[in-house]
């Protein structure tokens, strides 16, 4: 079996639980004044993270950069019709609610609140999705990571998370108190504070490690594999976006019946050496 069919056999594991939606429900225009309309569409994603979204140049690549590109193009937006604004972890709620931008790819919730019908109501902007299973995880200089086994092992460290994420969350519940955690604006700053010796970790989402592994001198880091919580991937929407977010479940749904879903994720996050 080679790498490329154990890719493509792994991803079926990625889209997890995105549903169609009957559009006929959405009525004859499915999106109305309140929602997407105008020549463009404004779509937020990160611009530093390898395999999940970067821009090098005017160029924009990652897996959620192309579940974005598919999802415009079923809501009737062609690539040059797309607008990409950065969005920060710590900003993207504000730019929902303040329509800076119609939607963000990427918006990572923890299995507990995705499972939580009130804890959902509660996030401040609507989740479409889920379309990829995500999972915590901690970088490290490969040198050191030698006696790091589980996450109770990094008690007493210094770790890096990144600010507005849910990983900061996920680890103060995991340790609590006895780890110290340093945040940065971005991974690509925490990934520089691991390799200049500001902190003994770097803990993020697992997709985003990956990526920046694979960027980094892989020499010199390594992810641990520890996955020690578990979440999932969406796009996030203004509250109240009920008939957009019925288009872009849908569309979500026909990109994994149609093998975009797959085709996307071994471009990206399988050329870094992410696996669910």
């Amino acid at each position: 079996m080679t790498i490329r069919s154990t890719a493509i056999r792994a991803v079926a594991a990625l889209l997890v639980g995105a549903m169609t939606l009957p559009l006929a429900a959405c009525g004859r225009n499915p999106l109305d004044v309140s929602e997407v309309t105008g020549p463009r569409i404004v779509i937020g994603v990160t611009f530093d993270q390898p395999g999940m979204g970067l821009r090098k140049g005017s160029q924009y690549s990652g897996f959620n950069v192309e579940v974005a590109e598919y999802v415009a193009h079923k809501l009737g937006y062609a690539k040059w019709q797309i607008v990409w604004e950065e969005a920060p972890y710590d900003q993207r709620v504000t730019m929902l609610a303040d329509g800076d931008v119609d939607m963000v790819t990427g918006m990572y919730l923890d299995k507990n609140t995705a499972d939580d019908a009130t804890a959902m109501a509660d996030l401040g902007y609507d989740f479409a999705g889920p379309y990829l299973d995500g999972r915590q995880d901690v970088m490290m200089l490969a040198q050191d990571a030698g006696d790091v086994h589980s996450i109770n092992d990094l008690e007493g460290r210094r770790v890096c998370v990144v600010t507005g994420s849910r990983t900061a969350d996920d680890l103060n519940q995991a340790l609590g108190s006895s780890v110290t955690m340093l945040e940065q604006p971005s991974a690509t700053q925490c990934t520089t504070a691991l390799m200049t010796g500001m902190v003994d970790a770097v803990s993020a989402e697992a997709a985003v490690l990956a990526g920046m592994a694979a960027s980094a001198d892989t020499a010199k880091v390594t992810t641990l594999g520890l996955d020690y919580a578990q979440g999932e991937y969406g796009i996030g929407l203004k509250t109240g976006s009920d008939q957009l977010s019925a288009r872009v479940k849908a569309a979500l749904a026909d990109m994994k019946q149609d093998g975009s879903l797959t085709r996307a994720y071994v471009r990206t996050l399988g050329a870094v050496g992410y696996r669910p």
